[in-house]
């Protein structure tokens, strides 16, 4: 499936700007999360279809115009397996019979924040800039000269819908930073070293009206994502599926974003969740600090079984998360 594509496609329906109106009209009824953006939180939301996401986007796009934001910070998921020569790459990094050497060269390259080279974005909308100048280059945080981000898409739709929204106001966007998040753990020793210099470097451009977002679909599931005996020990009924998945993915959580047991987490979001931020996660957690907390605000499963021409069950999990700095994870919204 050429997702960039497909996402890209679905705003070309003749009725696609009615539904936005009435998508946005409907978000700025709904509970603000301006105080979640004042205090510091990073407001995760997913990239999948339009129609399961966009109002978890348009919650998040209205709340940083009513919060002033002026400096935003968007990490995307860089799926590495959505490249030629990224997934080769990729493969070899974690094939553990490989040579040590050979897996190290092989992370080295996909390990990091990547930047575009570009500093325009065409959206169905016209065209957003990038302001690259605040983040400091290294050898962690560099600008995507291999092109790994051809057919990256994680961003896409909410920059898409961030610039629709701000058009309808007439007010010029904030200025953006996209880093698109590769490997940061290394395979080889197990070390979360890239993410916690990730981390610290994004602390280090944070200002004030800075927003924080970032995206990530936190889980697939079922046909085409598990294993077939991870599918035979989950519930059938799909309320059950649904509580079960999302009492696994606290439980994930809670080992990132508050114990920050990386490595003891890292399975879980790699093999049983598929969870787009298996990578991503981490570094939040390291830009957060050691009080970080997460709640979630909306959980739901989006099927995905036409979509990818697959048996039922094949779910994808379209949720809106903020990971905050020390929220209580008692009374959280949502729960």
């Amino acid at each position: 499936m050429k997702w960039k594509s497909y996402y890209r496609n679905e705003f070309d329906s003749p009725d696609t700007r009615d539904y936005l109106d009435a998508l946005f009209s409907e978000a700025e009824k709904d509970t603000p999360l301006d105080v979640l953006i004042d205090t510091g939180s990073i407001l995760s939301f997913p990239h999948t279809a339009l129609h399961y996401a966009a109002m978890q986007h348009a919650r998040v796009i209205v709340s940083m115009y009513r919060a002033g934001v002026g400096h935003l910070i968007a990490l995307g998921v860089l799926h590495l397996w959505g490249h030629p020569t990224s997934s080769l790459l990729y493969r070899q990094a974690m094939a553990s019979k490989e040579e040590s050497s050979a897996r190290r060269s092989a992370f080295s390259a996909l390990a990091g924040a990547f930047m575009p080279m570009a500093l325009l974005m065409h959206t169905p909308f016209g065209d957003i800039s990038f302001d690259l100048a605040p983040i400091p280059e290294s050898d962690v945080v560099r600008r995507d000269e291999r092109e790994f981000l051809a057919e990256e898409f994680s961003l896409d739709t909410f920059f898409s819908l961030l610039h629709y929204y701000y058009l309808l106001h007439g007010h010029p966007l904030p200025r953006i930073v996209p880093l698109y998040i590769g490997m940061t753990r290394n395979p080889v020793t197990d070390s979360f070293v890239v993410a916690e210099r990730i981390g610290a470097a994004v602390r280090s451009i944070i200002t004030t009206k800075t927003a924080i977002v970032a995206t990530g679909d936190v889980i697939h599931y079922g046909s085409g994502y598990s294993l077939r005996e991870v599918i035979a020990a989950m519930p059938r009924d799909v309320d059950d599926l649904e509580r079960s998945l999302r009492d696994e993915l606290e439980k994930t959580l809670d080992m990132v974003i508050i114990r920050r047991e990386y490595q003891r987490a890292f399975p879980r979001l790699d093999k049983f969740l598929n969870n787009d931020q298996r990578y991503l996660l981490p570094v939040i957690a390291e830009i957060l600090g050691k009080k970080a907390d997460y709640n979630i605000i909306s959980f739901g499963l989006s099927d995905y079984s036409s979509i990818n021409g697959v048996d039922a069950p094949c779910v994808v999990a379209s949720s809106l998360v903020a990971y905050g700095p020390g929220e209580s994870s008692e009374g959280k919204e949502g729960t």
